[in-house]
């Protein structure tokens, strides 16, 4: 005998009785199969839960708590799940069509053979003249959530709107971006072995160009783009390092003020004195490279690494670092020529979950500055 499907509507008073009911179902133990539409469980918390196999068609689950529940082969096309915490949920083979994720917190959470292409909804609308047939098309959107380290391994993500989302060091493997919107994306760490990206949209994502990149990214313009500006920027360093050596009587004095350098990658190279006030340096790789003296005012360092560079006498002025490391780095006073010494600056910098050990930096220089979450120095307290 077939049972019957729940089917809740917008009511909410009786949610409890009916969890209680799917999670009997999902244990063969009777119980009836979870079935919403048009619900609206805004601010709802239900932490752990699992709804695996559960129909929630266009509900509003905008601003919920449900980290860590279970969503497997769940019917969730067309529904809201705006600034939800969805931290460790696992939405394995789930039907995410048309679903909205917009500023939503998906870290750790498994996303693996899910299908979030775009959901179609049929509405019945009734008019003078009878009722009307009305058919949308709602775009997939993932825009500026939090997937770092999430799984989507095999997922459908194709024709999906994914700017500025945070997948660094997720699991992409096999998933199928095509013609997807993925600007400003952050990819760092990301393994994408098979999967697909053709005619998606990368303009200023953040990816280090290796051997996986430019196979996936061939002939992608905004790939194309970037690798002339990362060629431009090598020969403006070099023409750099060339000043510095020469004393200032052969090559050029490089400016990269308000230049877009996302994932550049100057590991080990002169960049004493440059200019990088208002740069974009999202991922950059700036590794036990030459940095003295060099201005980073209003910057933006967010993900990039500057372990073990020669920071001294750096400015930091209003830059943001987020998830910046600075392991090792020098950041002690620059003893100038003509006397006195130029101080590091970090005056009304945001520094958040920034990776100070082992760096060498003045206790005092850190005075005032409001640091969340970061790993600070054996010498500093905080």
């Amino acid at each position: 005998m077939t049972q019957r499907p729940i089917d809740t509507g917008s009511a909410r008073t009786d949610l409890t009785t009916h969890l209680a009911m799917h999670s009997l179902f999902l244990k063969n133990k009777g119980g009836r199969r979870l079935e919403l539409r048009l619900a609206n469980l805004e601010g709802t918390r239900l932490r752990g839960f699992d709804l695996s196999q559960a129909t929630l068609l266009a509900c509003n689950l905008s601003q919920t708590d449900l980290e860590g529940g279970k969503f497997r082969e769940t019917d969730l096309a067309n529904s809201l799940f705006i600034g939800a915490n969805l931290k460790h949920c696992d939405f394995t083979r789930a039907n995410l069509r048309g679903a909205r994720f917009y500023k939503t917190d998906l870290a750790q959470a498994r996303l693996d053979g899910s299908d979030l292409r775009v959901g179609n909804m049929t509405l019945h609308r009734k008019g003078a003249g009878g009722t009307e047939v009305v058919s949308r098309e709602f775009v997939t959107d993932l825009s500026f959530c939090n997937l770092e380290e999430a799984s989507l391994e095999d997922a459908v993500v194709r024709k999906v709107r994914l700017r500025g989302v945070n997948m660094r060091n997720a699991n992409l493997s096999g998933a199928d971006f095509s013609e997807s919107d993925l600007q400003g994306v952050v990819l760092l760490g990301a393994r994408m072995q098979g999967a697909n990206f053709l005619h998606a949209d990368i303009k200023d994502a953040t990816f280090t160009v290796n051997d996986t990149t430019r196979r996936l990214f061939q002939g992608l313009p905004a790939f194309t783009e970037h690798l002339n500006n990362l060629a431009e920027i090598d020969r403006i360093v070099a023409a750099h390092e060339e000043w510095v050596e020469s004393g200032g009587k052969a090559g050029t004095r490089a400016d990269f003020a308000g230049r877009k350098m996302k994932g550049v990658d100057l590991r080990g190279r002169e960049l004493s004195t440059i200019s990088f006030r208002g740069a974009d340096l999202t991922g950059a790789q700036l590794g036990h490279a030459k940095l003295a003296a060099s201005d980073f005012g209003g910057a933006n360092l967010a993900y990039a690494d500057l372990s073990g560079t020669d920071l001294r006498g750096a400015g930091f002025e209003g830059a943001t670092l987020r998830h910046t490391v600075l392991e090792a780095a020098n950041m002690t006073d620059l003893q100038l020529r003509g006397g006195g010494a130029l101080p590091v600056r970090l005056h009304d910098a945001a520094v958040e979950w920034v990776d100070f050990s082992g760096a060498q930096i003045p206790p005092e220089r850190l005075k005032g500055v409001k640091l969340r979450d970061c790993t600070l120095p054996d010498q500093v307290t905080p």
